[in-house]
């Protein structure tokens, strides 16, 4: 199963789920155009949802804004801790549909997002399935930003397929899975302090550091004969801000990265917390430095720099790997 970008909306297959409950957090007075953008999108959806819900994350002035100006969408405060995780949780709380489709509220959807997504589940051993993120740039996009770091943006990445597929990770800015089991396993974990990147005293990314492959790999566990797909036709794109398209937050998200994985990789096991990973570290990196020197040579003057921005990557996230491991052997020594 699988559709080409070119495909009309109507020659997607209509989906036997009965009802689809899309949950948007939202925290920040300045995003609120994104926040309309990204409403809207859902509002244009080839398959409507029963109930679009927002939840504003401990923001009383966007709450009543948000109420005001959407006052046909559900829209509730974040009841847990602040932060995304909790804001999620908090609208799957009170989702009545019996998929919940979560996004972020600087995403827009194209028009067959939610369709394709829901189609997914005709095969009631799929328990989610996580859909294609592309960069929404605001400036020029960087020629020399290699697209196998598109994940430090939320980003799909090269390296994951291009056609209908199992995965291990979803990815939260554009996911859906089944209600029973979301709320059966909990939801997301909390407990974790959120994180944020600033430029220049201004937060400009904030959220919590793999949450959304934690969550996964606790179902996968849970229902080890269900499975997580990746749609790559189910498409929202995400909005990446010039601050975010600089080498240093590659560097700053690549180290929380491998630090948060090293510590993933200490609570679930290595097996569980790094399978995905070895395949990235030892084939799709390598095949993109190699690319990278090989469009350098053909006169593209960009090809080499991508080359060395994923060699600083890996160097940056190794080192907040190793950096991650030694915190955790020094809290079981204290």
């Amino acid at each position: 199963m699988g559709w080409a970008h070119g495909e009309s909306p109507a020659t997607v297959m209509q989906p036997t789920v009965q009802s689809v409950s899309v949950v948007v957090p939202s925290w920040s007075w300045d995003r609120r155009d994104q926040l309309e953008r990204c409403l809207h999108g859902i509002e244009r959806q080839t398959l409507t949802p029963s109930e679009t819900i927002v939840v504003v994350d401990h923001n009383p002035r966007l709450l009543e804004w948000t109420r005001e100006s959407f006052p046909d969408t559900k829209v509730i405060a974040n009841q847990h801790e602040r932060g995304v995780v909790g804001a999620r949780n908090s609208g799957v709380e009170v989702a009545e549909g019996e998929i919940v489709v979560l996004t972020d509220d600087d995403t827009e959807a194209e028009p067959t997002w939610i369709e394709r997504l829901a189609s997914c589940f005709e095969d009631r051993e799929v328990v989610g399935v996580t859909g294609e993120l592309l960069p929404d740039w605001a400036g020029p996009e960087p020629a020399w930003f290699p697209a196998e770091f598109y994940w430090v943006f939320g980003c799909s990445y090269t390296g994951l397929p291009t056609q209908l597929a199992p995965v291990r990770n979803p990815i939260a800015a554009n996911m859906a899975v089944r209600t029973r089991q979301l709320r059966e396993i909990g939801g997301f974990r909390e407990g974790v302090a959120p994180r944020s990147i600033s430029h220049r005293g201004v937060v400009i990314a904030g959220g919590h550091a793999l949450e959304d492959t934690e969550l996964g790999i606790r179902i996968g566990q849970r229902w080890p004969a269900m499975s997580w797909l990746y749609q790559p036709h189910a498409t929202v794109r995400h909005s990446v801000t010039e601050e975010q398209a600089t080498l240093g937050y590659l560097m700053r998200r690549s180290f929380e990265e491998g630090s948060s994985k090293a510590h993933l990789a200490g609570e679930m096991g290595a097996q569980s917390g790094l399978s995905s990973e070895r395949r990235y570290v030892s084939i799709i990196l390598p095949l993109g430095v190699a690319r990278g020197i090989w469009q350098s040579l053909r006169g593209d003057r960009h090809g080499v720099l991508r080359s060395l921005a994923i060699v600083a990557g890996l160097l940056s996230s190794g080192i907040g790997f190793l950096t991650g491991i030694l915190s955790r052997v020094w809290r079981r020594l204290r």
